[in-house]
């Protein structure tokens, strides 16, 4: 007997020798990626200014303001130097903002 139990020792020691012994299940795979859900209000996350410091860019040029409310309203009244960019415009309209100055968007 035992010169059978040499043999399978050997076989059992080699590479890959005991997966083929004791075939297992496939590893299950990964499950997909799935994307975080964004934010109940995407817009919480949006950086704010204060008015005062809106102003003091402003005034020192390093800053340029957009009204993303309808051109109607922007025609009727607006804030000194606004921008006229609708909302729904904006995405399509990014190429003619200044890449050197802060943007501050309003809609009020």
């Amino acid at each position: 007997m035992l010169k059978y139990l040499v043999p399978l020792a050997v076989i059992l020691a080699m590479p890959g020798a005991q997966a083929q012994l004791h075939p297992q299940a496939p590893e299950p795979a990964p499950a997909p990626a799935v994307a975080p859900a964004p934010p109940a209000d995407p817009l919480a996350e949006a950086p704010r200014i204060s008015a005062a410091d809106a102003k003091k860019a402003l005034d020192a040029g390093t800053a340029i303001l957009i009204d993303v409310r309808d051109l109607g309203s922007w025609q009727q009244e607006h804030a000194k130097g606004a921008i006229s960019i609708p909302s729904n415009e904006l995405y399509a309209r990014t190429g003619e903002l200044p890449k050197d100055k802060l943007i501050i968007a309003y809609c009020t």
